[in-house]
């Protein structure tokens, strides 16, 4: 039984789009809201600014110090545009709501108790930015198309196992002022379970509806620490970059001693204060608060001499982790220091970050020869069998290629369906009880304490959930690919 309710027969203009759109049969929470006015034609990609809303469109990698993700190459090509036209209705009906459970006076908790099967409400707000269009889709739309492309049919998954789901879905427009009014509609009031929204700045206001209201509010994307505290309704999606630096250092430690790893940072007060997060998880590895420090290499003055021979093992392997990212030319200029030594037969393995994969300036070879590491909160292979159906589903239903979002919004979807679903309005509390693996790589949340002296006060206390599972991913073959 679908529980998605549909104001607005669906429409089609025998594109990707069109096929999309015909199935996104959604509610949307504001009765004024037009959903997909037509957005501008553009030739070029476009950047916007934090308050715009971001890149939406191209290849997009997590900034962990922003908690954001952003668009580091350029796409080409025209953005699709669509003309709408009136489809039958008894050809394309609108999908309605069969059952509603009553409601109470809970304050946002309207499902049945704790572990009891019925019928939830869970409220999506994603950015469709319908408000900035004027005839055709806006590109930078594509984001939350594509995110409930795919829980659209991770839903149908779920419905064949018995949940009982009612999806409302929210367009956050991309503003601050929008989402406070959506933040005092009554489908709000009465959700279960909240997914999203993207912006930062509308995140850390539905963080304090959720915290005020408690109910779960499951955040995609932004993965920056400190946005919310004491509110174990906040659910991080995204690992923070603490969780990519323990993760890398982990992965480097588990084959190499300490003495081997050197970790390097510009002279710049945000990229030293990054080494303290390897500092300690090497720390906790060794079972101590404070354990002896691992090698620092602070790199100041000119690129292009920069020296690394002091910190060379001759005729041993050494291991250089470089937390650095918004500065390409000194990553570059750092690697082909390297490349110098590693002619000379010296064995060098580096650790880097996610935006590495988007670098243009830096030749693969430099990346093959040195054993580049990267962390990633994202990785799709595409020989799973899993992946393969789930493409073929999405094409078959949508007649396009799945962007990374319907990966995530599929997973997000399923898991958090199944989970409220399973334990009801208590499932936030068992987050970090059951992992599971999804398409893009695998949900491990866990409890995470912003301020310790808050919990050897208070045991129980946390300040939210965080899905701390990273990949490590090694550039080999020519490409990048899960490390051993």
């Amino acid at each position: 039984m679908d529980h998605i309710k549909n104001q607005n027969p669906g429409r089609n203009a025998g594109s990707f789009m069109t096929c999309l759109i015909l199935m996104l049969t959604v509610t949307t929470f504001l009765s004024s809201c037009e959903w997909f006015k037509p957005a501008r034609d553009t030739s070029k990609d476009k950047v916007y600014k934090d308050d715009d809303i971001g890149d939406m469109q191209g290849t997009k990698v997590f900034d962990p110090e922003t908690g954001e993700w952003r668009t580091v190459r350029e796409v080409g090509g025209k953005v699709d545009t669509v003309a709408w036209t009136d489809m039958s209705e008894e050809r394309f009906p609108p999908i309605t709501t069969d059952s509603k459970p009553p409601a109470n006076n809970t304050g946002g908790t309207t499902g049945p108790t704790p572990g009891a099967p019925g019928t939830y409400d869970i409220s999506m707000l994603l950015p469709f930015l319908s408000q900035r269009s004027s005839g055709n889709i806006d590109d930078n739309s594509l984001w939350g198309i594509h995110f409930y492309a795919g829980a659209k049919l991770a839903y149908k998954d779920l419905e064949k196992d018995g949940a009982k789901l009612n999806v409302a879905v929210a367009d956050t427009d991309a503003s601050s002022g929008k989402m406070n009014e959506i933040l005092r509609s009554s489908d709000l009031a009465k959700a279960d379970m909240i997914i999203g929204p993207y912006r930062r700045e509308q995140v850390s206001q539905v963080a304090g509806f959720a915290k005020q209201k408690k109910v779960p509010v499951v955040v995609p994307y932004t993965a920056q620490m400190g946005m919310t505290e004491n509110n174990p309704f906040y659910i991080q999606v995204n690992p923070s970059l603490k969780s990519h630096c323990e993760a890398i250092l982990k992965h480097a430690r588990k084959s190499n001693p300490k003495e081997n790893i050197v970790l390097v940072a510009r002279d710049e007060s945000d990229e030293k204060a990054r080494l303290k997060y390897f500092q300690d998880a090497s720390a906790t590895l060794e079972g101590k608060r404070e354990g002896s420090k691992l090698k620092e290499f602070i790199v100041s003055g000119n690129l292009n001499n920069i020296n690394v021979t002091p910190y060379i093992l001759q005729g041993k392997r050494t291991v250089f982790i470089i937390p650095s990212w918004s500065s390409e030319p000194f990553v570059y200029s750092f690697l082909r220091q390297l490349m110098i030594k590693q002619s000379e037969g010296e064995e060098i393995v580096v650790y880097g970050m996610p935006m590495w994969m988007d670098y243009e300036q830096v030749d693969f070879e430099y990346y093959e020869r040195l054993n580049v590491h990267v962390s990633s909160a994202f990785y799709v292979n595409k020989n799973d069998e899993r992946i393969r159906q789930f493409n073929r589903k999405f094409f078959d239903t949508y007649a396009a290629v799945p962007k990374e979002e319907a990966y995530l919004g599929y997973d997000i979807m399923l898991y958090f369906g199944k989970m409220i679903n399973k334990w009801g309005n208590d499932f936030a509390t068992r987050l970090d009880q059951e992992n599971f693996d999804v398409l893009h790589g695998r949900f491990n949340f866990q409890r995470i304490v912003l301020d310790p002296e808050k919990h050897r006060e208070d045991l129980n206390y946390y300040d939210q959930l965080e899905n701390t599972f990273v990949h490590i991913l090694k550039f080999k073959d020519y490409h990048f690919q899960p490390a051993e």
